[in-house]
């Protein structure tokens, strides 16, 4: 008897102690969907000019993270704004904030200025992440801008003399788990897709600009002008009451408000030109991407005709 006993005491204690342990790890692994997190957000903007390199100016287009295969996904456009007659190439490495675990990073996708990385090996519990990347300048320049400053220096140079050069800058683009979109279908895409993706992010932030310029700027310079007008309309019906004195300070006035008219017209304009201009890159842009579809048709009719 005491043996069943204990027997079920034995038992009832494994299922609590396997209870505690899945409410464990269900706390750990879900905590970010339930937990208030009352720490400064610490992504970098996205869309935004990230300065800190000596050459470039990076923009982060988008990040986005796969869960359950553990990888994310880092578009990120590169302008060149330097002087070097060589432009400069790019290393990256990936790095988590609290613990500086490594994780590996992946060109994936490199055209022109844009890039897309993947980051590996990233688990469910991650919460800041750090894209370093290292802008590698020509060694040539560098050995020549190394000689210039010697020369200034000293007067003259060694040629046999050994050059101090300067270690490549790197500058950190920081991932939040907070700003970081999850996508269990994100997978490395083709060429085309990437292409099409770039143009479609770009075309989403001219969108958003027409969206401004259309109901809010515009209207607001509208609103400008009227209440403007009112302000003159009560002024001109004032100046029956006035003094001659009185009548030459409410004209001087009347010009200033026809002249800030004038000025809020000339800002309206440059809006709608703007506006215009927006339009029209939409639609180049939406046209690139017909041509980017058509072009890739084309190739797989040409590929099936030949099998």
């Amino acid at each position: 008897m005491k043996l069943k006993i204990n027997k079920g005491r034995e038992n009832k204690f494994y299922v609590s102690l396997m209870a505690f342990v899945i409410i464990s790890f269900l706390v750990i692994f879900t905590s970010k969907l339930w937990m208030y997190d009352d720490n400064p957000i610490k992504q970098t903007p996205f869309n935004k000019d990230v300065i800190g390199l000596e050459q470039t100016t990076l923009i982060l287009k988008k990040w986005h993270y796969n869960p359950e295969k553990g990888f994310m996904e880092v578009l990120l456009e590169t302008r060149y704004t330097g002087s070097d007659n060589v432009k400069p190439t790019f290393a990256f490495a990936a790095k988590a904030s609290k613990t500086l675990e490594s994780y590996p990073v992946k060109i994936i996708y490199q055209k022109d200025n844009q890039f897309v990385l993947h980051i590996s090996e990233v688990p469910q519990n991650y919460s800041v992440i750090g894209l370093f990347v290292k802008e590698i300048r020509d060694k040539k320049i560098l050995e020549s801008e190394a000689r210039d400053k010697l020369f200034a220096e000293k007067g003259a140079v060694d040629p046999s003399a050994v050059l101090d050069l300067p270690q490549p800058k790197e500058k950190i683009i920081v991932g939040d788990y907070r700003k970081i979109s999850e996508d269990k279908t994100l997978k490395e895409k083709t060429e085309i897709a990437y292409q099409e993706e770039f143009i479609a992010l770009e075309i989403e932030q001219i969108v958003k600009k027409i969206h401004t310029l259309e109901k809010e700027q515009l209207p607001l310079q509208d609103d400008i002008i009227a209440s403007i007008q009112n302000e003159m309309k009560q002024l001109e019906s004032e100046l029956v009451y006035k003094t001659e004195d009185e009548k030459k300070e409410v004209h001087l006035q009347l010009v200033k408000k026809k002249t800030a008219i004038e000025n809020v017209n000339e800002k309206k304009k440059e809006y709608q030109n703007n506006l215009l201009e927006l339009q029209n890159k939409r639609k180049k842009l939406q046209q690139k991407i017909e041509m980017i579809r058509s072009g890739e048709k084309k190739k797989e009719a040409a590929k099936d005709a030949s099998v």
